[in-house]
């Protein structure tokens, strides 16, 4: 039995060793992603950008956080292992001590024997006055009437006690050494876990904070869509009746045409997605482009100015703009998110019918054919995501 857990004991403290390693990797993990880094976003985009940040430690911390659990469950195996050794020694010891017992019984047997044969009666005296286990040896050692039998006994008993003394020291400091690693590795995991928390719950500050920063960019930008309304309205009265009609006239089919509102639902096309704008056509389609070189995210499809354009399928707008403003190149334009990553953006508005959070359905007239933004020519730039990328949308339509 003592072979046996001296082979198990000698794999069991390299694991030690291991696990604490392990940990401490993780303790500086836990450094690493413990300090949020300070907002300094002014802007909704930049508010989202810092949101996504934060997010992205999260899902890192989440790597730390799977490898804490993993050493956390070595870290409690070697200590359940510890304490079985340590059962083990415990039976051992027990063992060893009745060896001993016994062999105190034989050597007091031995002496009433060598005294019944003739010897020393101050020899018998000594031994049999001895009151502990040490005392009786030392007085055995002392003195001279041993024979050889004797000797051997005496030499197996203080064998017996050195191999007990060093069985009970050896799995008490694993034991020991067993439970200070399983604590460090629980108290690793519960770090994670509360650093985790905390970027949580800066992440979703950072995203409220955006989305009022969005409420205010909207009204900012509807109150500046209204004054410009406003201006082109007193100018219009100014103008000669005759101008007025004409200007009106030409608004039928200029790139200033903007539809008064949204027109019933279409959904044509057998497709994931129904066709955008079925009555546009084809003009620049996904890829890189001969003209310029660059690299087209999406599918532009030409229409006159006021052409409705529909939902490519059931989602909550997650952006609209209708300001008339460029907007990166975009103009006038709505994102609509349909879940599963998969993400839709239609540009270069005339008009827009739908609102940031709004629920939409597939077929539905959410917007009109413009030439907004960076546009040549009226034509709805159809874009669709999955993941963040941009993929050919006629693989969906």
């Amino acid at each position: 039995m003592r072979a046996h857990c001296r082979e198990r004991t000698s794999r069991f403290i390299p694991a030690l060793i291991l696990c604490a390693g392990a940990i401490t990797v993780c303790a500086l993990l836990v450094g690493t992603f413990a300090q949020p880094t300070e907002a300094q976003a002014v802007t909704s985009a930049e508010k989202r950008a810092e949101a996504d940040a934060v997010y992205a430690q999260i899902d890192s911390l989440q790597t730390s956080l799977n490898e804490a659990v993993a050493k956390l469950e070595a870290a409690q195996g070697a200590y359940d292992e510890a304490i079985e050794l340590r059962d083990e020694a415990a039976k051992q010891i027990e063992v060893e001590t009745a060896r001993i017992e016994q062999l105190q019984d034989e050597l007091s047997s031995f002496a009433r024997g060598m005294y019944k044969q003739g010897g020393s009666e101050s020899f018998i005296d000594v031994i049999l006055d001895a009151s502990t286990f040490a005392d009786f040896v030392t007085s055995w050692d002392a003195c001279n009437a041993i024979t050889q039998q004797g000797m051997n006994k005496i030499e197996e008993a203080k064998n017996a006690r050195a191999q007990l003394e060093a069985a009970k020291a050896t799995y008490e400091e694993q034991s020991q050494r067993a439970q200070e690693e399983l604590q460090s590795a629980e108290q690793t995991k519960i770090q994670i876990e509360e650093t985790q928390e905390a970027l949580r719950v800066e992440a979703e500050n950072l995203s409220a904070e955006a989305a009022q920063l969005q409420v205010q960019e909207e009204l900012a930008a509807e109150a500046a869509r209204q004054a410009e309304e406003a201006r082109k309205q007193r100018e219009a009265e100014i103008a000669a009746a005759a101008e007025a009609a004409a200007a009106a006239g030409a608004s039928g089919g200029g790139d200033g045409y903007v539809a008064a509102q949204a027109g019933g639902s279409v959904a044509m096309g057998s497709g994931y997605f129904c066709n955008p704008c079925p009555a546009a056509t084809n003009s620049s389609g996904f890829g890189y482009r001969d003209f310029d070189g660059a690299f087209h995210k999406g599918l532009d499809m030409a229409a006159p100015t006021g052409t409705p354009y529909y939902a490519a399928d059931n989602g909550t707008v997650m952006y609209a703009t209708y300001d008339g403003g460029y907007n990166g190149g975009a103009g006038n334009w709505v994102v609509i998110s349909h879940g599963n990553g998969i993400v839709t953006k239609y540009m270069h508005s005339s008009a827009v019918y739908v609102s940031v959070g709004q629920q939409v359905t597939r077929g539905q007239n959410i917007g009109a054919v413009g030439n907004t933004g960076a546009s040549f020519g009226a034509h709805l730039h159809f874009q669709v995501e999955v993941d963040g990328v941009a993929v050919n949308p006629l693989n969906y339509i």
